[in-house]
């Protein structure tokens, strides 16, 4: 679970900003709280604000800061991410930092990078149980790594040794560790208890399109996704999926396209690197979306989703649907991932929702994880899902942009309001900032110069 983030210099955050899903003191909604060794942490963070205030850029940070701990950094990959309105940020690092549970531990992992010499500054990761702190490593500008690590044996340190020598200015030491087949031994594991809390992170765009598309081809899945698109009124009563040959599933089409996007799927799987994995291809054919797998005999198979609105005769594809719906099919997956401990993010929940579905879907969200390690990371423009009797107060976060166009994030918490309260309407009044604030009107202006 996470336990805080905070970032620095990136994007719109000039100054280091910190996201917490720490639990305030409140008493309402306590089955919205997971307790862990004596800290009790949050399920669900909704952050407002207004258009272009920096909601987007904190899941981007988040986003940003993985690929870059997992991997590695590229000129292409930091250009234009430093604060761009004050010129001289590009000479300060990106600071971002993760604090979390992960495997009866908990972590802070951050590092610090030069936008000019694409390179790492500084990184570090602790394990902090209790009073106690022990370091992992430390890596400092001049990329002399240390450790506390008390190693069994000589090889061991050797090993941890070699490669903090071997390890290059712009790859994170990371990544390093864990690109070798060391997660068998205990004083290597933190690393990969990090790893592997990255790669557990879930984080859906409004660009983003399911890609475990196989997932709702499973009779069960079928049957349970269609009613949950039949609850949330979308007009669906069932889902239909069904398997077919290669040739049968391109047979609508004219035969010189045909053979050209079927080169292309052949293509797409003799460029997987392990052929004996099953493995899927995605595409949208006119407006169709297919899903290929080859099996580990070597065949493959297609795979389409079709939508019962009532009539078994006549079945609807993705492209039939509305916006709102093709985005409930972007989501509802996550219902599957509930009970599974998943830290989800999403940019804008409610694009194309009605407020009252992206409500219930909240709601839903806290129905089924109930006990559950899950958490819930979400941009929203509706300030009507700002209800406390929905939301604790310290789950209600803001984004604002200030006076030098910097972002400030700060939570509903600060303002120790009533449970009773109307909060969204003070919001709209402006109690607690994060509003547009509109300037001179352009027309009036105009028609002042007419005059």
């Amino acid at each position: 679970m996470l336990v805080r983030f905070s970032v620095e210099n990136y994007r719109s955050f000039k100054k280091r900003q910190v996201f917490s899903m720490a639990a305030g003191k409140h008493t309402r909604h306590k089955e919205q709280i997971v307790s862990i060794n004596g800290k009790r942490l949050l399920k669900a963070g909704i952050l407002f604000g207004a258009n272009a205030a920096g909601k987007s850029n904190l899941i981007k940070a988040v986003n940003f800061s993985r690929k870059v701990a997992l991997k590695q950094i590229t000129a292409g990959q930091i250009a234009n991410r430093n604060f761009r309105i004050d010129g001289s940020s590009i000479n300060r690092p990106g600071v971002f930092q993760y604090d979390f549970w992960q495997n009866g531990h908990f972590y802070s992992y951050g590092f610090a990078i030069s936008y000019i010499d694409i390179k790492f500054v500084s990184e570090w990761l602790y394990i902090i149980d209790g009073d106690k702190e022990k370091v992992i490593f430390e890596r400092n500008e001049k990329h002399e790594i240390t450790t506390d690590i008390r190693f069994a044996n000589k090889e061991n340190r050797q090993r941890f040794e070699i490669y903090a020598e071997d390890v290059v200015a712009e790859k994170s030491f990371l990544s390093e560790i864990t690109s070798h087949k060391l997660s068998e031994i205990d004083e290597f594991l933190p690393f990969f208890d990090v790893k592997n809390w990255l790669n557990s992170l879930i984080i859906i765009f409004p660009q983003t399109r399911f890609n475990d598309f196989r997932q709702f081809m499973m009779n069960d899945t079928l049957e349970s996704m269609g009613k949950l698109l039949n609850y949330f009124d979308t007009g669906i009563d069932s889902l239909n999926g069904k398997e077919q040959s290669m040739d049968e599933t391109f047979s609508f089409l004219p035969e010189e396209v045909r053979d050209e996007i079927k080169g292309d799927v052949l293509e797409a799987f003799d460029k997987d690197e392990d052929s004996n994995q099953v493995t899927s291809v995605e595409i949208t054919i006119a407006g169709r979306r297919f899903s290929f797998s080859k099996n580990p005999s070597g065949d493959i198979t297609a795979a389409q989703l079709k939508m019962n609105h009532g009539n078994s005769n006549d079945l609807f594809e993705l492209k039939d649907e509305s916006d709102g719906t093709r985005r409930l099919f972007d989501l509802l997956p996550l219902y599957k991932k509930a009970n599974q401990n998943f830290i989800i993010l999403i940019d804008e929940l409610d694009r194309s929702f009605h407020t009252k579905l992206t409500i219930e879907f909240i709601q839903k969200f806290f129905e089924k994880t109930v006990g559950a390690k899950t958490q819930l990371i979400a941009t929203v423009h509706d300030s009507n899902v700002m209800n406390l009797n929905l939301l604790r107060q310290d789950e209600i976060w803001f984004v604002e942009r200030k006076e030098d166009h910097s972002s400030e994030i700060y939570s509903l918490n600060k303002f120790q309001e009533r449970f009773d309260r109307t909060v969204a309407k003070d919001y709209l009044l402006g109690r607690y900032g994060a509003v547009p604030n509109f300037g001179i009107d352009p027309w009036e202006y105009e028609g002042e110069q007419n005059g």
